[in-house]
């Protein structure tokens, strides 16, 4: 059988042969800082950070899957079988594929659904 390729190989499907490729090391273009004179040169103004802490504190826990599946005491494909015929904790989604579950809601879907009460 004949073989199908390049016969020469030289630029390795580059059609402008100035081209950079994937690795070919980037020369930094000049920057306006440095090209005025350090005299009108604008200093610099620095904001500090404000605490996330009491920001962080007030954001409710989300769950994955697997760690909500892990605190109910049941498979990952379980919590999947219950959310499509919703009969499961509630969940929410967070983003396009991902799946998550509060505390709150699995604590009160262990309640209403506990032989207890």
């Amino acid at each position: 059988m004949a073989r199908r390729g390049r016969k020469n190989s030289r630029n390795k499907g580059r059609s402008d042969p100035g081209q950079l490729g994937l690795f070919d090391p980037i020369e930094p273009a000049p920057t306006r800082a440095a090209a005025q004179p350090a005299a009108q040169a604008k200093p610099v103004r620095r904001v500090r950070a404000q605490a996330i802490g009491a920001a962080a504190a007030t954001r409710p826990v989300v769950l994955d899957a697997r760690a909500a599946a892990q605190y109910l005491g049941v498979s990952v494909s379980t919590l999947k079988a219950w959310r499509a015929k919703k009969i499961g904790p509630r969940w929410t989604m967070r983003g396009a594929r991902l799946i998550g579950y509060r505390p709150a809601d699995l604590e009160r879907f262990l309640d209403e659904n506990s032989e207890n009460s």
